[in-house]
Parts: structure tokens; sequence; C-alpha cells
């Protein structure tokens, strides 16, 4: 049993020796006997964030009137369009009563029909198209020629494809009001 005790203390001893030994060189090595500290955490700094207002919204796309030019641009195609009507053989007898003061009242109807279907503030106040086209036995060809003599008007004023083709569809709205006399079928 005595052999057991020093056995038993013999390492006790030696726990001690190599803890204490342990404990030297952490002093010697200029470390603390202490287990190291926790690192204290990073100050807080506020930065200061600026407010900015959201970036505004896209502007609205411009109406066909706009792109037309306002009153003046559609001023400016109505003129050269009467321009190509009158020297159009295909129609131009239709409007040859249509002088002075009536041509003066044809150009401000089709200034007003045409700013109000692109979008633009006038009110076209005249007959409806069956009305004030009754009588005039305008065909299909016809039609056709007044729309050729308007593409020249637009293409006069530089008029882009995309707004030929916008004012196209909303005067074509009016194409069967205008045409009196339909192709007979064979």
């Amino acid at each position: 049993m005595i052999l057991r005790v020093r056995a038993s203390s013999y390492v006790a001893s030696s726990v001690v020796r190599s803890l204490s030994l342990a404990s030297l060189l952490t002093v010697a090595c200029g470390g603390s006997a202490q287990p190291p500290a926790a690192p204290e955490p990073a100050p807080v700094v506020a930065t200061p964030v600026a407010i900015t207002e959201p970036p505004p919204p896209p502007p609205a796309p411009k109406s066909l009137f706009e792109r037309l030019g306002g009153k003046e641009g559609v001023a400016f195609v109505v003129d050269e369009f009467l321009k190509n009507v009158a020297a159009d053989t295909r129609v131009n007898k239709l409007f040859a009563k249509t002088k002075g003061d009536r041509l003066e009242k044809l150009k401000a109807s089709l200034g007003d029909q045409i700013c109000e279907v692109a979008g633009g503030p006038c009110k076209y106040a005249g007959k409806t198209m069956p009305a004030a086209h009754k009588g005039m036995g305008i065909t299909e060809a016809q039609w056709d020629a007044f729309i050729e003599d308007l593409t020249l008007a637009l293409q006069a004023k530089s008029v882009g494809e995309e707004e030929k083709s916008e004012l196209f569809a909303s005067l074509g709205r009016y194409r069967d009001d205008i045409i009196e006399k339909k192709p007979t079928k064979k």
C-alpha cells in the first residue's frame, strides 16, 4: 500500500511541477499567468447617411400631337396635304370649288380633326364624316390617293414611320364613312 501512495504523490508532484513550469514560461515570454482578456468591441460610430428623394419617374411619352410638332406642325401638314390634293388629278376635281373662305374653313377643320385624333387639345366641331362627304362619290382609289397625298405631306415635315402609322390608324376609322362608291363584284 505504501507503494501506491508514493506513486500517487509522485504523479501529483509531476503535474504540479509541469503546471508551474508552464506558468513560468508563459510569464517569461511576455504572457501573463492569467488567461488573456476578451478583446474590447470596436466602438460603434454613427455614419451620417444622406436621405435622398427617390428619382423622379420618367417623363410621360409625348403624344402623337406633340411628336407632329403641335399646332404648327399639324398646320404645316394640312397645308402641304391640300397643296398635294390640288396638284393630284385623281382627286383635285372634288375640291375645285373650295377656295377663299371655304378653303380656310377646310384647313381649320382638317387641322382640328388631325389635332384631336393625335391627342392634341383641339376638338373637331365639323360635320360627321358621312355628312361631310355625302354626294361626293369618293371611291376607294380616291381614298388611296388622299392617303398618298397625306403621306407626301408627312414626309415633307420629316415625320417618322411610327408617327405616320399612328396617324393613319387613327384616321383609318373614317374610311368607310367617306367612301361612297364601293367596287362592284363581278
